[in-house]
């Protein structure tokens, strides 16, 4: 338990929320995560986009030290199921399967040296009812590395509910190109250099990426992104994320602001001028999150578009420097082919005694909430 006891701020409007944009931004750079879908350039953006849908109310927790922010807890609450059980959960969360954005890595964001006084604020926050009103708690996709995480486990009580629920595949980035490649396994290896070789026998030169270079191409490189995500997701019947509006309004913003920042890496191979595949990914802390992607399904058998075009990627990291190429959730076969390590992924739940929530448990065994209410009042009537 840390000696030093933070100021609490409850933020609850939207203007509020942009009032922080500036500190928010100091205090991700200042954190030990400093995660991109942790920052305003993406949760406000979300906010704007998915804060009016499903009765949302904003309940965002900012924690001071004397005038500094060194702690946020990017937070909203809404009601859910038969009952109407108020959840609280991190922005860039809970959002219908249809329009959800997958954001990763998303927490209680806290300065280097303030993680335990951030949790223990949280924590303080819950118990005293200085949050919101709530029945639930529900956290979804946060680092089990970053240490935040495990402070606040603790902090939420004996009562929280701990799960790995995935894991992150992601790429630590050597000094070069043959250094990957000698850290991988002969299979790998075998794999890489023929889907390499098999793109230059089908095209006749080697794959090189293009990229958005100017603003002014976002639009036209956003929709040929949709088009080739919605053909790669027809082949399992499936429209694909882009059918969903609110994801499109959302990414058509934030790719713009990210490009400002000059954070945004849309890449693509073209053959004979036309695009057959291209991947979406975010420059952060020097370090390349890829988010999205789309591909041609009608090329030669034995040409990986897919694989090429990280492998191209994964090169073009390693030469401007960076130091990590990561693929964020899901462990699908071809990010373990080019892979190196898993980063687990964790959910923390957190259930309130009342009403609302029994109702809902015995609803969902088959018990009607009139017993429940008739055994609450007897309960009470014995007790008088």
């Amino acid at each position: 338990m840390s000696d030093l006891v933070l100021r609490t701020s409850l933020v609850t409007t939207t203007s509020e929320l942009e009032a922080l944009r500036g500190a928010w931004g100091q205090l991700l750079a200042s954190s030990a995560t400093n995660e991109v879908m942790q920052g305003p350039l993406w949760l406000i953006n979300w906010w704007r986009v998915y804060g009016p849908v499903q009765g949302r109310e904003l309940c965002t927790l900012a924690m001071y030290d004397g005038d500094r922010l060194v702690g946020l807890a990017p937070l909203c609450r809404r009601s859910v199921g038969r009952f109407g059980l108020r959840r609280v959960e991190f922005m860039g969360s809970g959002e219908e399967e249809e329009h959800e954005t997958c954001s990763e890595y998303i927490g209680l964001l806290a300065a280097e040296g303030y993680e335990q006084s951030v949790a223990d604020a949280f924590g303080l926050a819950l118990k005293n009812d200085s949050l919101a009103p709530w029945d639930e708690i529900d956290f979804i996709a946060m680092s089990s590395e970053a240490v935040i995480s495990s402070l606040l486990t603790r902090a939420m009580g004996k009562a929280t509910v701990y799960e790995i629920t995935g894991g992150a595949p992601f790429v630590t980035l050597p000094a070069s190109w043959d250094d990957y490649l000698a850290s991988q396994s002969s299979s790998r290896r075998y794999l890489i250099r023929r889907s390499l070789k098999e793109w230059g026998k089908w095209t006749g030169a080697a794959p090189t990426l293009c990229k958005v270079e100017r603003e002014e191409q976002l639009d036209e490189a956003f929709d040929m992104l949709a088009a080739l995500h919605e053909e790669r997701w027809q082949e399992v019947g499936h429209s694909g994320a882009f059918a969903s509006p609110l994801f499109c309004d959302f990414h058509r913003q934030t790719m713009r602001d990210l490009f400002r920042e000059g954070a945004l890496w849309l890449n693509w191979l073209e053959v004979e001028g036309k695009p057959v595949a291209a991947t979406y990914s975010i420059i952060w802390n020097n370090q390349v999150r890829f988010y999205q992607s789309g591909r041609k399904l009608d090329l030669p058998s034995k040409v990986r578009a897919g694989l090429v075009i990280h492998a191209c990627a994964i090169r073009e990291s390693i030469e401007a420097g960076y130091s990590q190429y990561d693929f964020l959730a899901g462990t699908t076969r071809y990010k373990m082919q080019l892979a190196d390590n898993v980063r687990p992924l964790m959910r923390l739940s957190l259930s309130r005694p009342s009403l609302r929530s029994r109702a809902q448990k015995l609803s969902s065994a088959g018990i009607g909430v009139g017993k429940l209410v008739r055994n609450q009042v007897r309960s009470r009537l014995e007790k008088r």
